[in-house]
């Protein structure tokens, strides 16, 4: 019998199902090293009492939620034993004792985070934006630019929607690979060591039910990327068991599946072991590691049996949904007490050398949670006592309304534990209390407040988009050249021809989607490009939109430059979750700590069919504030929008015109070279009379209304926005407005829907109402999807008839002799 077909179950209680029974005889020479043992032993003790003293301070007020790690201990301090600088974790937040074992965290950081105290020095996960146990390192310098990823060990990101954290392993994973592989890539040794690097994954028993968990496991064991994947099994989802969430109520019996055999091309190791052993944890740990570098296939550590003390989170308690059974299995198997029965049986220590490892703990956890306690309050009872002082002066002035001000000082004392948010309140009541009588005094007090809300500013609104030198609208704009050689071409071969410059001259950049590599995409965008460049730089992708979207974002968070295709617009929405929640947030939800500039590839607005022709672009402009939205209306525009990106540290997506890539297009002498100033509309057609906004397909549709209105004497400028976000930023069209007095908004999306983002925009941002003789008008699609056929499209559509009645109706309102109805 082959030995890969062989399993067993050893002394230690680890079930292998990758024929690696015989192979525990001898005692592993890791357990030579005590001291290493008793380290463990020692953090996991630290993180359980972190665990139970962020509890109490949720409970008293201090913060405002907590959710914790305790009953993982063990089994993170066995899988911290095989990660290694360059590494990547993509976790959830139950990994504080993996975090505390890689001393990538410490309990203080732990508790400022607990705290949200807003400095990045204090709390570099999140800088206080993100709720406790959302980990991440920063692989970013001050300046924006990469830090030596290989000499340090790394962790995205966290996320809190369940499963979130899978799609970008995907990336992590896979990156490691590429750089193994491609040649090209082997001098970044910045950002890895030959591909050596191993991307550690984590998630919970129940979240492992998610769709977005099974798309993310196929696509790793497709690209047998070097992932190592953990299932932390403690048995529920907050109060609903396993046999609500999995079939046979167990994650592990389904993965077994995947099992690679001898001779394998894909597939994965997959493991089993009880999340209290935490010889066997070690052990498994460092030889599926072992084995996942020097094969570079994927593995999978199903550990079960693992508790959790105080049930969930710091919102409910899990007495309400465990038997009085599993809350005494519980206690007889937890971790931490397992672990120190097995090192008195081992003769490690004694019972009296255990005792004193615990008793320090606590006090290394209290001690750690009062300096960061005392870190985060100390500078806020600072401010308060300056704006005791101020309001001091204003009680002297204002005697008038000295109670009410005296009442506004004595609230603000008397909280014990303030927020900034209180003071600001306080200031706001005291200000409106002498609006009537300002002074000198209540000058000084709203000069107080503009001061911090500045600092505000800074420590919750900053870094939404890049801080860096490379931010996108950094890039300086240049213009397509042409001359008398320039050639003619479709649309598809004006992105051809970009595409294959990038290639060329950045191996960084990857392409990939559906139909991308052999068949060069379904519109021919990278047609011949993998053949050129190879099937690792441009590549085939299943149908998993979610997990192209999480590939790019792995990528690009190792420093590679991906461009992911969704094949149609109408997809985007199976990756909106992931977009939204992770690549549009990175950046501000590190406070400038990590970066994935991704761009996302996609077509629309224009086919045949409900799930072929729609436009959602207001759900997508939305959600995913923190990346660009690029609408072009032509290939050359789109191929400009590319080049910028490129140039930038940061994350777009591009939605080409479906019906262009035939349309003839000068090809730019420069391509690959010429760029586009994000934010700037492009007024396409000059007119007096009336104002069309409109972008993308719809360009060409209002340009043959123009001429229709034009023969009933109607002279209307069209402007194309070019981009959604950023949305006209040196304010272009209230300049056509104030010139026309009218404007339509003229959209292919739902009522409500983008155009309404533009009359915003336009109306309320630059103030365009001034200048209006007309109500402003929208024409947007119809309410419910776009029909079948091309009839189907013109009823569901706005086309050139549509648009020509709605600025008719609108010059008939103030010319009804001039401009008569006729239909």
């Amino acid at each position: 019998m082959d030995e890969t077909s062989l399993s067993g179950t050893t002394k230690k209680g680890l079930k292998v199902t990758n024929g690696e029974a015989k192979k525990h005889a001898a005692a592993p020479s890791w357990q030579s090293d005590i001291q290493s043992i008793l380290r463990d032993y020692r953090i996991a003790c630290e993180s359980r009492q972190a665990s139970l003293l962020g509890r109490k301070e949720v409970l008293s007020g201090k913060a405002k939620f907590g959710i914790f790690g305790d009953g993982k201990e063990i089994a993170q301090v066995a899988m911290a034993r095989a990660f290694r600088h360059g590494d990547f974790r993509s976790g959830y937040y139950r990994d504080q004792t993996f975090m505390f074992a890689k001393e990538i965290s410490g309990v203080r950081e732990f508790f400022a985070q607990l705290y949200a105290h807003t400095d990045v020095d204090a709390e570099p996960a999140s800088a206080g934006r993100s709720m406790n146990g959302h980990f991440g390192t920063r692989t970013l310098n001050p300046d924006g630019s990469w830090k030596n990823l290989s000499a340090q060990y790394n962790s995205s990101a966290d996320v809190s929607p369940t499963g979130s954290q899978m799609p970008r392993l995907v990336g992590l994973a896979y990156a490691s690979r590429l750089y193994r592989e491609l040649e090209e890539l082997q001098h970044l040794t910045q950002f890895s060591n030959k591909g050596q690097e191993i991307a550690f994954g984590t998630i919970g028993n129940a979240s492992s039910a998610e769709g977005m968990f099974w798309e993310a496991i196929d696509a790793i064991g497709v690209l047998r990327a070097p992932a190592l994947i953990s299932i932390w099994d403690d048995g529920y989802g907050i109060s609903v068991p396993n046999e609500f969430q999995h079939t046979k109520a167990d994650p592990g019996a389904l993965l077994t599946g995947f099992q690679r055999k001898a001779g394998d091309v894909s597939g994965y190791d997959v493991y089993t072991v009880n999340g209290w052993d935490y010889a066997a944890l070690v052990e498994t740990y460092l030889r599926a590691a072992e084995r996942i570098r020097t094969e570079g296939f994927p593995a999978i550590v199903h550990v079960k049996e693992l508790t959790q003390p105080q049930g969930h989170s710091t919102s409910g308690s899990h007495e309400r949904y465990k038997s009085k059974e599993r809350l005494a299995w519980e206690a007889e198997y937890d971790g931490i007490a397992k672990m120190r029965a097995w090192i008195l049986a081992q003769g490690m220590a004694t019972s009296v050398e255990l005792d004193s490892i615990e008793h320090d703990a606590v006090q290394t956890v209290r001690v750690a949670k009062q300096q960061a306690w005392d870190a985060f309050i100390n500078p806020i009872k600072s401010e308060i006592a300056q704006v005791i002082g101020l309001l001091d002066a204003m009680i002297a002035r204002h005697a008038n309304v000295r109670d009410v001000l005296q009442s506004c000082k004595d609230e603000l004392v008397a909280i014990r534990e303030p927020f900034r948010s209180d003071y600001f309140v306080t200031i706001h009541k005291a200000l409106r209390a002498v609006r009537m009588e300002p002074s000198a005094a209540s000058e000084a007090l709203k000069a107080y407040r503009d001061e911090q809300q500045k600092l505000q500013e800074d420590r919750y609104d900053s870094h939404l988009y890049s801080a860096s030198s490379q931010n996108a609208l950094k890039v300086p704009p240049v213009p397509a050249a042409y001359s008398e050689a320039s050639a003619t071409k479709v649309g598809f071969e004006v992105l051809n021809a970009t595409f294959d410059y990038w290639l060329k001259i950045d191996p960084r950049v990857i392409a990939f989607g559906e139909d991308v590599g052999k068949l060069g995409d379904v519109n021919q965008g990278f047609s011949g490009l993998q053949e050129k460049y190879g099937p690792l730089r441009v590549s085939d992708t299943g149908i998993r939109e979610c997990t192209i979207v999480g590939q790019a974002i792995g990528m690009a968070m190792r420093g590679l430059r991906p461009i992911c295709e969704l094949q149609y617009l109408d997809y985007v929405l199976y990756a909106l979750q992931i977009m939204s929640d992770d690549l549009a947030t990175v950046q501000w939800r590190t406070k400038g700590g990590q970066k994935a500039p991704v761009i996302i590839r996609t077509r629309g607005h224009r086919l045949e069919g409900i799930w072929h022709s729609g436009s959602p672009m207001s759900g997508i402009v939305s959600l995913v504030h923190g990346m660009y939205v690029c609408v072009p209306r032509d290939m050359t525009r789109a191929a400009a929008m590319y080049n910028t990106l490129l140039r930038s540290d940061e994350p777009g997506i591009i939605v080409e015109v479906l019906n262009g890539y035939r349309l003839k297009e000068m090809l730019p002498d420069n391509v690959g070279e010429h760029t586009l100033e994000l934010g700037v509309p492009d007024i396409i057609r000059s007119g007096n009379d009336l104002s069309i906004v409109t972008y993308g397909a719809l360009c060409r549709v209002v340009l043959r209304a123009a001429d229709m209105l034009a023969e009933c004497g109607i002279d209307v400028e069209v402007i194309d926005v070019q981009t959604l976000i950023p949305f006209d930023r040196h304010h272009r069209i209230v300049d056509s407005i104030a010139k026309t007095n009218r404007v339509l908004f003229v959209d292919e999306d739902v009522p409500g829907g983008v155009s309404s983002m533009m009359l915003q925009h336009v109306l309320e941002k630059q103030n365009a109402y001034r200048h209006l003789d007309s109500a402003p008008r929208t024409l947007c699609a119809k309410e419910h999807r776009p029909a079948y056929g091309t009839d189907g499209n013109y009823w569901s559509k706005p086309e050139a008839e549509h648009i020509f009645d709605a600025v008719y109706e609108m010059m008939h309102e103030v010319h009804p002799n001039t401009y008569p109805l006729f239909n």
